[in-house]
């Protein structure tokens, strides 16, 4: 019966990792050098049902070299069910347009979000779905042009031994004004749980637009502080 439920899970993982790895050869990317995509996220629980997340990223367009962008986001999330939960926030991003050599364009834009996470459990494969609003206007700037888009990711995590997991992702962003197609976005690496509440992966992510593509390797620590436990956070009893 284990043995059953072993190969279950493992044809569950070939499957998925061939269904990510199919855009792959279609997303022929036109940068042909690495860049860097390192993330820090966290959540803190600060009621039974609430919480606050936060995550900062930064990208670079070759290796922690040429700074592509700086991202925050933030915001509540209320846990509607133990798969379900529903957030909404904030996001800060400034970046660099690099349209010639030593012609750099610097802007920042302010985001809105909410979104909606469900998560599931196959035998011991782990899935969650993510859907995501997002209106984004440029600050600081003559021309405040607006982006209304939504997201949609599909995650799996599958343990593969010890402490040690598999992880995948894809997302797709459309827009809802002018063209559809926004872009789509891979990750495929490993990732290892270094405490209860804190663990990190790696792996290789593509980022693919209508006329290029960006390969990079994706570094992520992810962590979770219980608030209520330190008598820091409002707790009803």
């Amino acid at each position: 019966m284990e043995n059953t439920k072993y190969y279950k899970g493992l044809l569950c993982s070939i499957v998925f990792v061939l269904f990510s790895a199919l855009p792959l050869g279609a997303q022929n990317s036109g940068e042909k050098e690495y860049g860097s995509w390192l993330l820090l996220c966290g959540t803190a629980k600060i009621h039974e049902d609430w919480s606050i997340p936060a995550v900062g990223i930064v990208r670079h367009h070759h290796m922690l070299d040429k700074y592509g962008f700086f991202f925050f986001r933030t915001g509540a999330s209320y846990k509607l069910s133990k798969a379900s939960t529903l957030t909404g926030g904030f996001a800060l991003l400034n970046s660099n347009s690099y349209l010639e050599p030593n012609d750099v364009v610097n802007t920042n834009q302010f985001w809105l979000y909410g979104e909606y996470t469900l998560k599931s459990k196959f035998n011991n494969n782990f899935f969650a779905h993510r859907f995501r609003f997002e209106n984004r206007r440029l600050i600081n700037t003559e021309d405040p042009k607006t982006n209304n888009r939504i997201r949609y990711r599909l995650q799996y995590v599958k343990p593969i031994y010890g402490d040690i997991y598999f992880k995948a992702f894809n997302e797709l962003f459309l827009n809802l004004e002018g063209e559809t197609f926004n872009q789509n976005r891979i990750f495929i690496g490993v990732g290892r749980r270094l405490t209860k509440d804190l663990t990190a992966d790696i792996g290789y992510f593509n980022r693919r637009f209508k006329n290029n593509g960006e390969n990079m390797i994706r570094l992520s620590l992810t962590f979770n502080i219980d608030l209520t436990k330190r008598n820091l956070a409002f707790n009803p009893d």
